[in-house]
């Protein structure tokens, strides 16, 4: 996230900040949209659709690479101990 000098205050505050945290300017939106305006654009950002995606696929996809995991961990234990018993 990039830095932005606050227009009341100048001070360096974060571009994805609602408000300034030194003087409390509003700095997200064009200051029109209200908090509906501001929710909205953050959430069609291109980053948040993005990590919207991967956090689907992770949850889509985690069972699935838990139980792989899972049978690759029995099999090198089952290996280890045939070997060990001979």
């Amino acid at each position: 996230m990039a830095l932005i000098p606050c227009p009341a205050c100048a001070r360096q505050v974060s571009e994805a900040a609602v408000a300034c945290p030194n003087c409390g300017h509003p700095i997200a939106g064009d200051g029109g949209g209200g908090a509906g305006g501001t929710f909205k654009q953050a959430l069609t950002r291109p980053e948040a659709v993005k990590s919207g995606f991967t956090v689907l696929g992770v949850f889509v996809a985690a069972p699935w690479i838990a139980r792989v995991l899972a049978v690759v961990a029995f099999v090198i234990l089952a290996i280890v101990v045939v070997v060990n018993k001979s």
